[in-house]
């Protein structure tokens, strides 16, 4: 299972992002992003449409498709599920503080209901 060494959130009037550094078994750090473009998405087909997730170096076909349907806080561990993808990352390392920050990040991005937060 991959540890999250650091969180970071980006929150803009055109994106709102949530980052996390995941440790891999050799030593190197790779991303999952959860993002979810403000700017464009009224443009943009409904099944396209709310928050997607993609982990670096995860060829995924059709990756636009890939949206955030549940996010689940068993803290330490989070719990990820998107339409394509399922992701457990141990996150044992992040400070209380930071839970909070994700989850308020996760209220902003789910503004119109897309996707489940749950708490375990």
């Amino acid at each position: 299972m991959e540890v999250v060494s650091f969180m970071e959130i980006e929150e803009d009037e055109k994106d709102l992002i949530i980052s996390f550094a995941l440790d891999d078994e050799d030593g190197d750090i790779k991303s999952l992003i959860l993002h979810r473009t403000l700017f464009y998405e009224s443009i943009m087909p409904n099944e396209e449409r709310g928050t997607k997730v993609s982990l670096e170096g995860d060829y995924i076909e059709d990756e636009h498709l890939n949206t955030l349907e549940c996010f689940e806080f068993d803290v330490p561990m989070l719990r990820i599920k998107s339409r394509l993808r399922f992701y457990e990352i141990d996150a044992h390392r992040l400070e209380p503080r930071e839970f909070e920050q994700i989850k308020n990040s996760l209220a902003r991005q789910n503004y119109d209901g897309r996707f489940e937060v749950k708490f375990t």
